[in-house]
C-alpha cells in the first residue's frame, strides 16, 4: 500500500508541474514583472523604458517564448564574436544558430542596454529624446535590429496599448498623470527640504546665489544655484562615475557643463546636473582675478554661450579682473578684456556643437509621421518570419553604396548602416593631396571639429562626404576634407 501511495503522489507532482508550465503568463503579469528592471536601466543607460518593455514582449511573446524559457534572453540576442558566456542553438532565421545564455533576466535586460551602446550602428537612437518612442521603434528598424517589416509599428502599438510610455516619464523624473510634466518627486536623494526649489527659468531673488562661496562651503550632495541642481566636485574626479552615479548619460554631463571632453576635471568646480539658464538670477557678476567665462557660467548657472552673448564676447575671449559681466539682459558694450585673451575671428570660430540626429533620421521623423497618421491597422504579435527589408530601405541603401544580402535578427541587419572607411596600417602624415581632391589622415588628439575648421569646412559636410554616423574618428583614418 505504501508503495502504491507513494506512486500515485509522484504522478500527481509530475503531472502538476506539467500543467504550471504549460500555462502562459500574460502580457500584464510580464510587464508587472520586469517594469522596474526597465525603469532602473533606461535611468542606467538612457534605452526607453518603454522600448525596452515592448522589445522584451514581442520578443519573447510576453515570456512565454521557448528561447526566453530555456535561456533567459529576453531580446533575442545572437552570440556574436565578442560573447564568452553560455550559449544555446535555436531555430530563427537559419537553424540552429547561437543564441547567449543569461544567468538571470536582470542580466538579459542590462546586456541589451550595453548592446545596443556598443555597437555603433545602433549610436544615433540616443540622439533622440528618451520619451520619443516612436522614433526609437522606427530606428531599430533602419538599425537592422529585426527583419519584420512591421516591427516598429509592433512595437509602437504594444506601448499605446498597454500604456508603457508612463514608465519612461517615471524614469526621466516625471509625472505619467500630468502629461510627462516634472514631477516634485525628485529622485536625488541628497536633496534636502532646507534647499530652494526655484522652477526653471525663473528668478528667485529671495535665494542667495552660490557664486562667492569657498570651495569648503559648498554643501555635501546636490544643491541648486539659478534654479538648477548641482553638485561640487574635485579635481580628477571621473565624470563618467558621476554620471552613473546620477543615472544620467555621459554625453549629457558634458553638454550641460560647456565641457569639451569627458575627461576629469583639472581642478575643483560645480558640475551641473541640468542644463543650465540662459539667464543668471541677479543682474551682474564682478569677475574676480583669474576667474574665466567658464568659470563665471558655472558660478551664476548660466549657458556659456549664452553668457558670451549677453555680453558681446566671442570664444575664447576672457574678461579682465574687475569687470561687471550681465547675466540678465544685453551688455551695451564689450567688457575690456584680460591682456593674454585669445581672440578669434567670427569667420574662425568653431560652429557649436550639433546634437540633433543627422540628416539621415529625417527619414525616420517622416516614417514615424506617415505610419501613425493613416490609421493602418496592425497585425498581432507573432514570431518574427523571415523576410526582406522594405524596398525603399534597400533603395536609399544603395545610394549609400552598402546593401547586404544576409538574414538576421538582433546583430545580424538585412541592411547596414555606413561604415567609417578602413584606417591604413601606418598614418601618415596629414594632409595629403590628390589633385583637387584632398584628404586628411586623422593624428592623435584630432577631434573633427577641429579638422573641420582646419579646412575651413563644416562638421555636417565632412560628415557627408565621410559617412560618418556620429563625431567620433579613429587615429589613422583618411578623411575627405576637399573636393
Amino acid at each position: 500500500m505504501q508503495v502504491r501511495k507513494f506512486l500515485l503522489t509522484v504522478s500527481f507532482l509530475i503531472g502538476l508541474v506539467t500543467v504550471l508550465h504549460a500555462q502562459n503568463i500574460t502580457t500584464q503579469q510580464y510587464i508587472a514583472t520586469y517594469k522596474n528592471l526597465a525603469i532602473e536601466e533606461m535611468r542606467r543607460s538612457g534605452v526607453p523604458a518603454a522600448i525596452k518593455l515592448a522589445q522584451g514582449i514581442v520578443e519573447t511573446q510576453s515570456g512565454n517564448g521557448t528561447l526566453c524559457l530555456q535561456s533567459n534572453n529576453h531580446f533575442g540576442i545572437k552570440c556574436k564574436n565578442t560573447w564568452t558566456g553560455k550559449t544555446i542553438k535555436y531555430d530563427d532565421d537559419a537553424a540552429q544558430e547561437c543564441f547567449r545564455v543569461y544567468e538571470t533576466a536582470r542580466d538579459s535586460y542590462r546586456d541589451h542596454s550595453d548592446f545596443l551602446h556598443a555597437n555603433p550602428r545602433y549610436s544615433f537612437l540616443f540622439q533622440f529624446d528618451g520619451d520619443d518612442y516612436k522614433s526609437w521603434a522606427f530606428g531599430l528598424k533602419q538599425a537592422g535590429y529585426a527583419t519584420n517589416k512591421t516591427y516598429p509599428q509592433q512595437l509602437i502599438k504594444v506601448i499605446e496599448d498597454y500604456n508603457l510610455q508612463q514608465y519612461t516619464l517615471i524614469a526621466m523624473g516625471k509625472d505619467p498623470s500630468d502629461g510627462g510634466a516634472a514631477t516634485d518627486k525628485t529622485q536625488y536623494a541628497e536633496v534636502t527640504e532646507k534647499e530652494t526649489r526655484t522652477s526653471p527659468g525663473r528668478k528667485n531673488h529671495n535665494t542667495t546665489t552660490t557664486t562667492k562661496q569657498t570651495p569648503g562651503s559648498f554643501p555635501k550632495g546636490i544643491f541648486e544655484i539659478n534654479g538648477r541642481k548641482a553638485v561640487y566636485v574635485k579635481a580628477g574626479t571621473s565624470l563618467i562615475q558621476l554620471a552613473d552615479q546620477r543615472n544620467m548619460r555621459l554625453r549629457k554631463l558634458v553638454r550641460f557643463n560647456d565641457l569639451e571632453n569627458d575627461n576629469p576635471p583639472k581642478k575643483d568646480m560645480i558640475v551641473f546636473l541640468q542644463k543650465k539658464s540662459k539667464r543668471g538670477s541677479k543682474e551682474f557678476h564682478p569677475v574676480v582675478n583669474g576667474e574665466t567665462m567658464h568659470d563665471v557660467a558655472q558660478a551664476e548657472g548660466v549657458q556659456l554661450r549664452w553668457l558670451r552673448r549677453r555680453n558681446k564676447m566671442n570664444e575664447g575671449e576672457e574678461p579682465a579682473a574687475g569687470q561687471r559681466l550681465t547675466l540678465d539682459g544685453f551688455a551695451s558694450s564689450a567688457p575690456r578684456l584680460a591682456k593674454n585673451t585669445r581672440v578669434l575671428k567670427e569667420e574662425d570660430q568653431e560652429p557649436p556643437e550639433d546634437f540633433s540626429p543627422r540628416k539621415a533620421l529625417d527619414g525616420i521623423k517622416e516614417e514615424v509621421a506617415k505610419n501613425t497618421t493613416g490609421g493602418t491597422a496592425v497585425p498581432e504579435i507573432k514570431p518574427a518570419p523571415q523576410g526582406g527589408v522594405p524596398v525603399a530601405m534597400i533603395e536609399d541603401l544603395k545610394k549609400a553604396g552598402t546593401v547586404t544580402t544576409s538574414g538576421g535578427t538582433a546583430g545580424t541587419p538585412k541592411a547596414s548602416m555606413p561604415q567609417p572607411q578602413s584606417q591604413p596600417a601606418t598614418p601618415k602624415p596629414a594632409p595629403a593631396q590628390r589633385s583637387n581632391t584632398q584628404y586628411h589622415d586623422v593624428q592623435p588628439k584630432e577631434t573633427l571639429y577641429g579638422i573641420a575648421k582646419m579646412y575651413n569646412q563644416s562638421v555636417t559636410q565632412l560628415q557627408e562626404w565621410n559617412n560618418l554616423q556620429g563625431f567620433d574618428i579613429k587615429i589613422g583614418q583618411r578623411l575627405l576634407v576637399s573636393k
